[in-house]
């Protein structure tokens, strides 16, 4: 038995009998604790940023801190929009003025780009530009290159806001008496055009906030709103419950958020519909943050940050503002990335448990069961999984359910991401895995001699609808929307067992 155990750690089998057409849509879920990921090849860190055994150290909790991470090795497709979730945790530190600083963001932008260059630290939170007068020049920052859009958790509150003074000038919202300015939820757009060479160069232009919301308060002057007219109006949504973006106690929080595409007829779209939630505590519901603020193509914004003549000179006179029309256009392939500061207020900031898929793919979630050595054990692993159903729309959002999944949709761990084929049997040194199509359970045979714990991947799909004429009306049988994988895992109890013990003259039963 010892043997026959030793030989099979050293090979793992699968079986195969279906595969799968690959997808129409060229995207591919991804995902990735970031737990000691510093060997993944797709991702790349910046400034104090580090790997860490529980994630990405974006900043350490000190003063002066900066850092970013590029998931850079991997381009997602935007027609059919983003669903992005990530952990965050985000505490200790020094408080000025009572409060932490500065936060940190996430951030899409332009696929093409292939050497991102994160944007200023500080209030900027590796996004948005910094201008300087002359005086200050070594603090002179571009944005972020080929941003698209920036999302910042701002518990300082400095990202939404206009400056201008001598090393600091940035576009923004002025003028409000906030009675919460602080652990805002802050939506910048994308980088601007030239506008001269005095200062708004490239760059150094664009990057307007679009919509702000307070989570500390519903109460008073919390959120504002860019409008048509390049005004900012007070926010009206009410979030069902307030909170601190700060988790000082130590628990990870958990993001998500949606990019919908934006139907202006069934065959136009015009950017995106934007959902932003935030999950506070280990299964509780999460509070919607920002609620499905439509990120148009163009957008008018206000460029109200200018010197009087430049900012090349040691001048603090401000210039009047100018109105712009940025165009932000969604780029046909979308990157991204993470970036956090600290300044005199600071904490500290890491990341982890990235999944990106796209809006309604199917959800895979995590199965635990146990067995006795020597016996297979059934697992029914759609009972807490979902596929979706519907037209696409945030009126009248498709219906998730387990009873929407295809069964025959179903596969163990692929090698890679555009690995087609549909494995439903894998044999391991912990025993061999089993999939039934029919009924949509796993079998998990322990192999002889084993005890401990084995653990086994999967995905799954929804089902694809088309009409009479062929068209797809509901896709969420592509590949495209295939969850990212789930954990099915099987700890073998070696007491409380039941045996049958055989002999020549008789069989009897024992408790172990």
């Amino acid at each position: 038995m010892s043997l026959v155990f030793t030989l099979l750690t050293n090979f793992v089998y699968a079986q195969t009998d279906s595969t799968e057409v690959a997808s129409i849509y060229g995207f591919y879920s991804y995902s990735s604790s970031l737990m000691n990921a510093s060997s993944a090849s797709e991702l790349t860190i910046q400034g104090n940023a580090s790997h860490t055994s529980t994630g990405v150290q974006l900043t350490p909790a000190s003063s002066g801190q900066f850092g970013g991470l590029f998931i850079n090795g991997r381009t997602f497709t935007s027609v059919n929009g983003l669903h992005v979730e990530f952990e965050y945790e985000m505490k200790n530190g020094t408080a000025l003025g009572g409060t932490f600083g500065d936060g940190l963001s996430f951030f899409l932008y332009d696929g093409a780009v292939t050497s991102p260059t994160i944007g200023s630290p500080g209030a900027g939170i590796g996004y948005a530009y910094n201008r300087t007068k002359d005086t200050y020049a070594s603090q002179r920052k571009a944005g972020l290159s080929g941003a698209y859009l920036g999302i910042a958790l701002d518990e300082f509150g400095n990202f939404k806001s206009k400056r201008f003074q001598g090393d600091s000038r940035v576009n923004g919202i002025a003028g409000v008496t906030w009675s919460q300015s602080t652990s805002h939820v802050t939506l910048r757009g994308a980088r601007g055009a030239a506008i001269n060479t005095t200062g708004l160069g490239a760059g150094f232009t664009g990057y307007p906030v679009l919509v702000t919301r307070s989570t500390l308060s519903n109460t008073g002057t919390v959120g504002r709103i860019l409008q048509a007219d390049r005004s900012y109006l007070a926010t009206s949504n009410t979030l069902a419950s307030v909170f601190d973006l700060r988790n000082n106690a130590g628990e990870f929080r958990k993001v998500y958020l949606d990019l919908i595409p934006h139907f202006t007829s069934p065959t136009t779209t015009d950017g995106f519909d934007i959902k932003v939630d935030i999950q506070t505590t280990q299964n509780g519901t999460p509070t919607n943050i920002i609620n499905y603020y439509h990120y148009k193509t163009s957008v008018p914004y206000t460029e109200n940050a200018n010197p009087q003549t430049t900012d090349f000179n040691t001048s603090d006179t401000e210039g009047g503002a100018t109105s712009q029309t940025l165009d932000a256009t969604v780029p046909a392939v979308l990157k991204l990335g993470f970036a956090a500061a600290t300044g005199a207020a600071f904490q500290q900031h890491i990341i982890r448990n990235v999944k990106l898929t796209l809006p309604y793919a199917a959800v895979a979630n995590d199965d635990v069961t146990s067995t006795c050595k020597f016996q297979p054990v059934n697992i029914p692993v759609f009972s807490n999984d979902i596929a979706y159903k519907g037209a696409i729309s945030i009126t009248t959002p498709p219906t998730g359910s387990n009873a929407n999944i295809d069964y025959s949709t179903f596969s163990f761990t692929k090698s890679s991401d555009t690995d087609l084929t549909l494995y439903r049997k894998k044999v391991t040194p912990e025993g061999t895995w089993t999939y039934n199509k029919s009924t949509g359970i796993v079998t998990f045979n322990p192999s002889s001699g084993f005890t401990g714990t084995a653990t086994m991947t999967y995905t799954i799909k929804g089902r694809t609808v088309k009409d009479s004429n062929g068209k797809i009306t509901e896709p969420y049988g592509d590949t495209a929307y295939r969850s990212v994988p789930a954990t099915i895992t099987v700890n073998l109890k070696t007491t409380g067992c039941i045996y049958s013990v055989i002999s020549n003259k008789m069989v009897t039963q024992g408790v172990k």
